[in-house]
């Protein structure tokens, strides 16, 4: 198995590359990255110290995509997260990075006969919602508690979470 993760150097790519390899370490697993969020340099090295492969592209341009070659399964993990990227008018990397860019990926799944899995975030969820979420603080993290509002609980958000209000870009 050959599987490409865009976005294989944040947060979610680079640990889902590795838990991958370590799991199967029969498969080889491709991260595909621009670098260009802080903190992926770093992930740069666990993945490589993974034995993970490391390809520098971005998913925005579409010829950087042709040399990956015979793969399984592609990962969209490459999304644009921040809730408030693009509040001040500066939308065009947001559409960039997370539509065009997941066509590209896309296309290159049908070029390749490729499986296609989108990783998605928070950001699917209206705000107004989320916001009424209760949490408990932990040492290290914020966990969801379980009387919660329809379809979210400790467990996380589920498929009958509120959906009507504004979202993100």
């Amino acid at each position: 198995m050959k599987i490409l993760i865009a976005g294989g150097c944040g947060f979610i790519g680079s640990n889902l590359a590795i838990f991958l390899k370590k799991s199967h370490p029969q498969w080889e697993l491709v991260c595909f990255d621009n670098l260009k969020r802080r903190g992926s340099e770093l992930n740069l090295q666990r993945i490589l110290s993974n034995q993970c492969i490391f390809i520098h592209g971005d998913i925005r341009n579409p010829e950087d995509l042709t040399e990956i070659q015979n793969i399984d399964l592609i990962i969209d993990a490459a999304a644009e997260p921040s809730v408030v990227a693009g509040l001040d008018g500066g939308h065009e990397q947001l559409i960039n990075i997370n539509l065009f860019g997941s066509i590209n990926l896309m296309n290159l799944a049908i070029k390749q006969h490729s499986k296609f899995i989108f990783l998605s975030t928070s950001r699917i969820y209206p705000i107004e919602p989320l916001n009424k979420l209760h949490f408990e603080e932990l040492p290290t993290r914020f966990d969801l508690i379980d009387q919660q509002i329809s379809g979210a609980s400790r467990e996380g958000i589920a498929e009958n979470f509120e959906l009507k209000g504004y979202r993100s870009l």
